[in-house]
């Protein structure tokens, strides 16, 4: 009798097989996943880009003084005398100064002390108190001062607790003047008058190294370096058209409206008066125009790429076919090459001001000249057509909040496809869980076929062997 050859099953090979072509409307469901969520990232992006376009068109619909078209450049004739920057405040026109005194801060300073010497721990040892008062505030300050400390020690420590308790309102150091001497110098952390110091000498620390001295300081005795005695000493004095100025500070920002003006030195007499021209900005309204053209074409060809369809290959953008957003994108091409109506200016499109449109649909200067004339000529006029009711920025700024907004179309497209990436991952869920089922049935199944297999190979080999026994 021969015997039963049974060939060995490979349940995985089956069951991997099997559980392939059952998995397949689950990998085309993931699929539909992938490609919502890289949808999902365009809208996102997409966002981004308009929300750029319409910050930018935002400052170029402002009118008065927040409008940059009234951008101001302001030059200075000796910038090592002053200089100055200009707010779209500011008037055109011109002005004279002349700088007879930088403001200065009050600072005093001590006597000369022998760096090695103990004549200040000696007088002085133990914790000793004072104050300072700058306008409405007073600082208290305290010293400890060791016996022993040398006089360079005693200097160090009256200032490291001046600067500690008045966190900048003052600062104190400690000057080595000769290389065996050393004095210590207070000043005000506020220029001009009003930073001006009262010292409230507690325990006669400040009177003895000398710094409340009320005469001037010499190469040996304390005193005042700077201090106001009464003719605005520690004041910037300067005059400006014709009219004498007194100014606390060295930055005044409140003298000439829109003008910011930093006083750097000192005339001295029969110096010329600095002159302060102010004109518009004709480069900085410029960059502000080409930078929302450069944003409008970066949201633009973004858009385009994303809705269009390539006419050689019928290569279809993630958005092709979506009306709302190829609407968006003819919409914005309308308003840019549209007429503006009620500039009252014969400037009422982008082309006459010098700014054309390519072939692919983004905008460029592309003749500075005819800009720079236009702004020459009517400035009012380019800047009705940006920031008119029915001005260019306006009409982009309307547009663009309709998509970006909260509720917007961007937002409702966003929610759709949150919508259906729920629905898809309930069905691959359940679809999971009916494959995981049968996965289960078909190992249980094939291990109950493996058994029975096993054993008639098994019988089969006993029979076998029983034959060859008897000879059958």
């Amino acid at each position: 009798m021969s015997s039963l050859s049974i060939p060995t099953l490979s349940l995985n090979d089956y069951l991997n097989t099997y559980l392939a072509y059952m998995r397949q409307p689950i990998t085309r469901l993931e699929s539909q996943q992938s490609d919502l969520e890289m949808k999902k990232a365009v809208f996102t992006d997409l966002k981004e880009k308009l929300e750029d376009l319409k910050d930018l068109a935002e400052a170029l619909s402002e009118t008065g003084t927040r409008s940059p078209f009234l951008s101001k450049s302001v030059t200075s004739s000796d910038t090592s005398v002053l200089t100055a920057s200009a707010s779209t405040s500011a008037a055109s026109g011109a002005h004279t100064i002349t700088v007879t005194q930088l403001a200065r801060a009050h600072t005093v300073a001590s006597g000369r002390y022998d760096r090695d010497g103990t004549s200040l721990s000696a007088a002085h040892a133990g914790t000793k108190t004072f104050s300072i008062t700058i306008g409405d505030d007073t600082y208290d300050v305290t010293v400890e001062i060791g016996a022993g400390d040398t006089d360079e020690e005693v200097l160090g420590a009256v200032a490291a607790a001046i600067n500690d308790a008045t966190d900048g309102a003052a600062s104190a150091s400690v000057i080595l003047d000769t290389p065996t001497t050393a004095r210590l110098t207070i000043a005000s952390g506020t220029t001009g008058g009003v930073g001006a110091m009262t010292f409230t000498d507690t325990d006669g620390l400040l009177s003895a190294i000398g710094v409340t001295n009320a005469t001037e300081a010499t190469d040996t005795a304390g005193g005042y370096i700077y201090a106001d005695l009464g003719g605005n000493e520690l004041d910037a004095l300067l005059t400006v058209d014709g009219l004498n100025v007194v100014s606390s500070s060295n930055q005044v920002d409140d003298l000439i409206t829109g003008l910011s003006i930093t006083l750097l030195a000192e005339q001295q007499d029969g110096d010329a008066a600095v002159t302060l021209t102010v004109e518009v900005d004709t480069e900085a309204i410029k960059t502000k125009i080409e930078e929302f053209l450069t944003a409008y074409n970066d949201a633009y060809e973004y858009l385009y790429s994303k809705t269009a369809v390539d006419g050689d290959t019928y290569t279809r953008g993630i958005l092709a076919g979506e009306f709302s957003y190829i609407g968006l994108r003819s919409d914005l091409r309308g308003i840019m090459v549209g007429f503006v109506s009620g500039t009252g200016s014969v400037y009422q499109a982008l082309s006459q001001i010098g700014i054309t449109s390519t072939r692919t649909g983004t905008f460029s200067i592309s003749d500075s000249t005819k800009l720079d004339e236009a702004l020459a000529a009517d400035l009012e006029g380019v800047a009705a057509l940006f920031n008119s009711e029915s001005g260019i920025a306006a009409g982009l700024e309307s547009l663009i909040s309709r998509y970006v907004s909260a509720d917007g179309t961007i937002a409702d497209s966003q929610q759709a496809i949150d919508d259906k990436m729920d629905n898809i991952e309930s069905s691959i869920e359940r679809h999971e869980r009916m494959l995981a089922v049968r996965e289960q049935s078909l190992k249980d199944q094939y291990y109950a076929l493996q058994e029975a297999l096993y054993a008639l190979q098994s019988s089969n080999q006993i029979a076998s062997s029983l034959a060859a026994l008897y000879g059958v």
